[in-house]
């Protein structure tokens, strides 16, 4: 973006008003710190007029209302600049926290195919280095930028007004020099670009190398082996020096012209006063304005480059904001009825996970979802919660779209439990009022004591108010899938899904979380993925996935008599496996 009011839509998401008292205050500012210059102009005037003209004496009350003007002039630019100062960080600071919220928001209501076809360093640049860089546009750069171009402007229209001449050379100069500014701040823009995107390589490439930080442990890959790190390092180096280096020679060239715009008026004023078409007064006047009439000009133009570069970063959350949420119905009562696919298919990146699926899910019933992996279980659940939507055919509940009702309605009567848990860097008891926000501590420790977990909870250090580390790092796998069971029975919800809870656990946690989740579904509509067999023998309809479709379905016992059966087979592995030892 290039035009000031395009940077200030795209900074505010859409609201530039809410930077026009910003800029105002700081218009101001800038006309009131010229006070010193002014007030020197016309001490100069009657200091000098005795010497132009003899008949003319030096009055005393002249020089007392110039010293009054300053003082006068001084107290306004304090008490101008204080307000302009609280007035652009309050305000800025108040758009830029609105404006996260914001984007938090829309990223929370975007669907998963948004995520998936990005890295985790390109979507946190986002947050992190993206929004401050729009906190320094808004706080910092646009205001001072515009603010800059007033007081020229005004010396400009003064030097016209007095002679046509050296307004006409003064405005040139700047004419001149435009085109040299314009260059650097679009070599700023086209080389931030890739700057911005070698950042977010980067970023990628640092989160992936702390994660896998066991593995390179493991197998003792240094430096030297792990090379896509150390490329986009050096590359981030590179593209830094680039938008540094590149741009300077026309931004100094056009700082030097804009320099040499105060010698050419000094030179042209003279021969102007040698003619007689200027007096001595008046050149002095040109010879002081032009002093406070580059300056403040060139800092907004190096400004703008600034603000060419750091806009990269405005636009990119502005498009994001812009962006297609999922697409949300008016209904805010869920019922607790049926679950019904229909002729369901679904693809990520063009690659069909399910095809055609039919299922139908009886309010309180017991449902498993089995099958090999990749199969589509797991996509099964997610177009349920959904967190994405299919491809074609629908899902309905109460025999109405998934989508005929508000994403918070039905949010609010599924509850979740996967198999890979994360808690947040947070008390024990914020995790589990992520169920239920306003629930009494006495209905927190309950759905502790439902999900097992209240016991090891009191024996840490400060019981429910003990942080668990960033992803519950201090908590073992077992423990943070029965908080997060207890986060689910908390939230009382009708439709229970559960991704395979046992997965990974060993047989002492595996035992307290049946026991959990036993308390869990109660007259509930459950849906289980499972991957052992035995775990589901009791469910009311067993679906059995392959390569995207449902092959078969029933009870346990009617599958297992198909000998032929995808079923059939996964059980016999399952019962050959549990023979094998080392």
């Amino acid at each position: 973006m290039n035009s000031l009011k395009k940077v200030l839509i795209a900074s505010t998401l859409g609201e530039p008003q809410r930077m026009y008292p910003m800029i105002r205050w700081s218009i101001l500012e800038a006309l009131f710190k010229g006070t010193p210059v002014t007030t020197l102009l016309f001490a100069v005037l009657i200091l000098l007029m005795p010497l132009v003209d003899p008949a003319t004496s030096l009055q005393w009350w002249q020089v007392i209302a110039v010293e009054v003007s300053f003082l006068v002039g001084m107290l306004l630019f304090f008490l101008i600049s204080l307000r302009t100062y609280n007035k652009t960080f309050s305000d800025g600071y108040q758009i830029t926290a609105d404006g996260r919220i914001r984007l938090a928001n829309q990223m929370r209501q975007l669907p998963m195919g948004f995520y998936n076809k990005r890295d985790p360093g390109e979507i946190g640049e986002y947050m992190s280095s993206d929004y401050g860089q729009v906190e320094f546009l808004i706080t910092h750069f646009i205001p001072q930028a515009i603010s800059g171009y007033f007081v020229p402007l005004i010396t400009l229209i003064f030097f016209t007004i007095l002679n046509w001449k050296i307004g006409l050379l003064a405005t040139s100069v700047i004419v001149l020099s435009y085109p040299l500014f314009y260059v650097s701040g679009q070599l700023v823009s086209h080389l931030g670009a890739r700057l911005q995107t070698v950042k977010r390589n980067t970023s990628s490439r640092m989160i992936e190398y702390i994660l896998g930080i066991k593995l390179i442990k493991a197998f003792n890959l240094g430096g030297t082996a792990f090379t896509r790190l150390e490329h986009t390092v050096n590359e981030l180096k590179r593209q830094s020096i680039r938008v540094e280096l590149l741009p300077a020679p026309t931004l100094s060239l056009a700082g030097l012209l804009l320099n040499i715009g105060s010698v050419l008026v000094a030179l042209v004023g003279f021969l102007l006063m040698q003619r007689g078409e200027i007096s001595m007064l008046l050149y002095i006047m040109f010879l002081l304005g032009s002093l406070g009439l580059y300056a403040p000009l060139l800092q907004s133009f190096q400004f703008n480059a600034l603000i060419q570069f750091l806009s990269l970063s405005s636009d990119r959350i502005y498009d994001l904001v812009r962006l297609p949420v999922q697409e949300q119905g008016t209904i805010e009562t869920v019922p607790t009825t049926d679950l019904e696919l229909s002729h369901v298919s679904f693809s990520y990146n063009e690659q069909a996970v399910l095809k055609e699926v039919d299922m139908h899910i009886p309010a309180k019933s017991f449902i498993a979802l089995v099958g090999p992996s990749g199969s589509g279980k797991t996509t099964i659940t997610r177009l349920i919660a959904r967190f994405w939507d299919p491809a074609s055919g629908k899902i309905t509940l109460g025999g109405r779209d998934l989508r005929d009702y508000t994403i918070d309605a039905l949010l609010s009567q599924i509850a979740v439990v996967f198999q890979d848990v994360y808690l947040f860097h947070d008390t024990i008891k914020n995790n589990l009022l992520i169920g239920k926000e306003d629930a009494t501590d006495a209905e927190i420790e309950a759905a502790a004591r439902k999900a097992q977990c209240h016991d090891f909870i009191m024996k840490l250090p400060k019981g429910y108010d003990t942080e668990v580390g960033e992803g519950g790092s201090t908590l073992s796998g077992g423990e943070k899938q029965r908080i997060s069971i207890a986060r689910a029975i908390l939230k009382e919800a009708s439709i229970i899904l559960l991704d395979e809870a046992t997965a990974s656990l060993d047989p002492e946690n595996e035992i307290h979380i049946q026991e959990a989740i036993s308390q869990l579904v109660k007259d509930k509509t459950v849906i289980v993925i499972a991957h052992r067999l035995w775990t589901v023998r009791e469910a009311d309809q067993i679906y059995v996935l392959d390569k995207g479709r449902v092959v078969q379905h029933g009870k346990h016992d009617e599958l297992l008599a198909q000998s032929d059966g995808v079923y059939r087979h996964l059980w016999d592995e399952q019962q050959r496996i549990k023979g094998w030892k080392f």
